[in-house]
């Protein structure tokens, strides 16, 4: 039996396996990948927001998205074959001619919940025998009223979506903040407008429902993107609180404007800030009674939502924003 050899390997070859061998760099951090994917995603959004609001006007929107089961794109403003297309998000602006059609493997289990723009809450449920199992894009004339009304709710919306068009950094840190939560354990803080006066700071709307008590308090503006501005170093005070007896929170040298108040506790001697807050409205009289009245309406007319709603005190918040630049 002749014996067998194994293959000559050429200089070339030798080269090549060699060269797959070999492990390449990969060139960029695990920091500067996800830095350029949060880039591209706030790009996108910020170019389907543009092109929402800055090409329809968001007079013709009719609703916002509360939730969404499965994959859904508005075929009317992207390309819902291609492969970066932004599926629906909660608070996604609905407009009159929206195609919202599902994306990919279905299960005729898809839904889409949206508020419309005159409160009403619609259900788009595709095991629901009335949407024919979403084969066609859904029928959002449901979400206008036969003789649509101009009320509170229609005045809260066109706040909202005024504030997404013009500050759609601010409207985009309400829409992120839905996933997150706040207060923990404690009693949450009530979002508000806070007078401002020569005694100080009214906060009777922001410890509205909680106890008589002391507690520590640190108070930091919100930029334009609504992200707090507090200093490096906790510098919390003490503020007396009695429902019976409110009394101002001292300030100096302080700002009508947009803020985020905290409480703080104190863990081995040293303030921590806990995520217990409440965003405010600071304004002087008489504009702050008016903007109060205008927020207690639309707290009054959406309150119920909440049951039912997961983005309808984002959407108060959105609201108290907007009051900020009344």
């Amino acid at each position: 039996m002749a014996a067998t050899t194994a293959p000559q390997l050429g200089k070339e070859n030798v080269r090549l396996r060699f060269k797959k061998r070999q492990r390449k760099p990969s060139g960029w951090s695990v920091v500067q990948r996800l830095t350029l994917f949060m880039v591209f995603v706030f790009r996108r959004l910020a170019i389907v927001a543009i092109f929402l609001f800055g090409t329809i006007g968001h007079s013709q929107v009719i609703g916002m998205v509360v939730s969404a089961q499965g994959i859904w794109c508005d075929q009317a403003h992207q390309q819902c074959d291609a492969r970066n297309f932004q599926d629906l998000w909660k608070l996604y602006p609905v407009s009159k001619d929206s195609k919202l059609v599902r994306v990919g493997k279905t299960t005729g289990q898809e839904s889409v919940v949206i508020r419309s723009r005159w409160g009403k809450l619609e259900t788009f449920d595709c095991s629901n025998p009335r949407e024919l199992g979403c084969k066609q894009p859904l029928d959002l004339a449901r979400l206008i009223p036969e003789v649509p009304e101009t009320n509170v709710v229609t005045a809260f919306f066109d706040a909202l979506l005024q504030l997404a068009a013009d500050r759609p950094k601010m409207y985009d840190s309400i829409r992120q903040g839905i996933l997150q939560t706040r207060g923990g354990q404690w009693q949450s803080l009530s979002d508000g407008v806070a007078e401002l006066g020569k005694g100080g700071l009214n906060l009777n709307s922001v410890f509205d429902n909680w106890a008589a008590g002391k507690y520590l308090v640190e108070l930091c503006p919100l930029d334009d993107s609504a992200s707090p501005k507090c200093s490096d170093d906790i510098k919390p005070v003490s503020y007396s609180w009695d429902p019976r007896k409110p009394e101002p929170l001292p300030v100096n040298d302080f700002r009508p404007g947009l803020y985020r108040l905290y409480i703080s506790e104190t863990s081995l001697g040293l303030p921590v800030r806990t995520s217990n807050y409440a965003d405010l409205v600071a304004a002087e009289a008489p504009l702050a009674e008016q903007l109060d009245n205008d927020f207690l309406r639309v707290r009054n007319a959406t309150q119920s939502w909440d049951t039912t709603d997961g983005t309808a005190a984002a959407l108060r918040r959105a609201y108290l924003y907007s009051l900020a630049y009344r």
